[in-house]
């Protein structure tokens, strides 16, 4: 086995980095809980670009100041249903927005936005943890209490499970057909190897958390990349036992949550993967309703071009109750910040609370 090529933290605390290979959007915060799917940072480009006239919406001449009338500004996103647009008056107007997008400028009276973001690279959790350092533009680390395997290989998959073992004393701890069953299906199991692709692909059909082996053929490493599952290997490419050090780790933490974080950069170049076994079981939030939303709490958006992401409300804007032929009722809105230099209105109904005061 190659020196360093496993690093391991049998027992305290868990520092795990999760970075962009280049600078993007970092929507974390600094002290923030975050869960195994929490979006830590993304790098998106944007594949198409629309025009809006308002001029009739808002009953405008071509000759007046559009930019008097708008309640957005240049660079600002908006979501679907969010104010852009409004007049006063004896007729109150207003325009909301029918898709979402970045607000770009005013071209021949025409607001120009871009939609449709394609990602290009994106970092989560992958585990539960403390948000304890943000690195600018790039991502964050996140930071737990227990038990930490940094291995060899991954098939840039995540995942997580009970952590369960094969018998080890059985057909030298080779995974195989005798190793599936159901208590397989949501668990994430460890062996000392595997030597057959049919046992990788019968393995699938049980919707396992994950596998760990000590090591594994480099001919069944494709076969692990087309799973859709995580597989983790520790120690070694080839056929082997799992090291000491490894399945001492392992076996201390059975029956213990596991989560496996196995990822690739933008380049498709696969990040060395990572078992995080904290040491408090994870208990995710049940409830999530939306009469408990006030300033200063942590929601999640929803939909849209943030959606997925956390952020504080900052503000509760109210809607507008007025309905007539030529005014749309607007929903009752939020304003949310999601970092320092990110702040966004949107629905309340586009937001969920995840972090409720006591």
């Amino acid at each position: 086995m190659p020196e360093e090529a496993v690093h391991i933290i049998s027992s305290g605390t868990v520092r795990c980095a999760r970075l962009l290979s280049e600078d993007g959007t970092v929507v974390v915060f600094k002290g923030q809980m975050a869960d195994p799917t929490t979006q830590i940072a993304f790098r998106k480009i944007w594949s198409r670009h629309f025009s809006l006239n308002i001029l009739d919406a808002l009953d405008l001449d071509p000759a007046d100041n559009i930019r008097e009338f708008l309640t957005i500004k240049e660079g600002d996103f908006v979501s679907v249903g969010e104010q852009i647009a409004k007049r006063e008056g004896r007729r109150k107007l207003s325009v909301t927005a029918k898709a979402s997008g970045r607000f770009l400028g005013i071209s021949a009276n025409r607001l120009i936005f871009e939609s449709d973001p394609v990602d290009i690279e994106s970092r989560v959790a992958g585990f539960p943890g403390v948000v304890t350092d943000i690195v600018n533009n790039r991502g964050a680390y996140l930071e737990t209490s227990g038990s930490y395997i940094k291995g060899l290989w991954g098939n840039g998959k995540c995942g997580q499970g009970i952590l369960l073992s094969i018998d080890m004393e059985k057909n030298n701890g080779i995974f195989d057909l005798d190793s599936i069953s159901v208590d397989l299906a949501g668990a994430v199991v460890f062996a000392n190897t595997c030597t057959d692709a049919n046992v990788l692909k019968t393995a699938a059909k049980m919707t396992p958390g994950g596998l760990i082996f000590g090591s594994l053929p480099s001919y069944l490493l494709p076969v692990a990349v087309s799973l859709p599952f995580p597989i983790i290997v520790t120690d070694w490419i080839g056929t082997g036992k799992i090291s000491n050090p490894v399945h001492l780790t392992l076996g201390e933490n059975i029956i213990k949550f596991a989560y496996l974080y196995s990822d690739n950069n933008a380049s498709g170049k696969l990040i060395r993967p990572e078992i995080i076994i904290p040491q408090d079981e994870y208990i995710p939030e049940k409830e999530n309703p939306l009469n408990h939303l006030g300033i200063g709490s942590q929601v999640r958006i929803i939909e849209g071009f943030y959606g997925g992401e956390l952020g504080i409300v900052v503000d509760i804007l109210p809607g507008n109750d007025e309905n007539s032929d030529n005014t749309e009722i607007a929903p009752d809105q939020v304003k949310i910040c999601i970092d320092e230099e990110t702040y966004v209105t949107l629905p309340k109904n586009n937001v969920e609370v995840i972090n409720l005061k006591s």
